[in-house]
């Protein structure tokens, strides 16, 4: 579900952009934005305590395996 726009912070780069709050998996957190700088997954929304790194290191890590599994089934349908 969209819920707005807010403002994102990558975890590789450090950007801080603007993007829509899409929500995760039906729960509170926020679906990761491509970064436009470097283009990573590794983005939250920002927060000023960084308490949402903790979170969302679990979140980029499924998404990671999601991302690599992909991959592996696309490599293999090649041959």
């Amino acid at each position: 579900m969209l819920r707005g726009i807010k403002t994102f912070a990558c975890d590789n780069c450090g950007h801080k952009f603007k993007g829509m709050d899409i929500e995760w998996y039906a729960t509170v957190f926020s679906q990761p934005l491509k970064c436009p700088n470097c283009g990573s997954y590794h983005t939250c929304p920002d927060s000023f305590l960084g308490l949402n790194k903790s979170v969302y290191r679990n979140i980029w890590k499924q998404m990671d395996e999601a991302h690599k599994a992909s991959n592996a089934h696309l490599s293999i349908s090649h041959f």
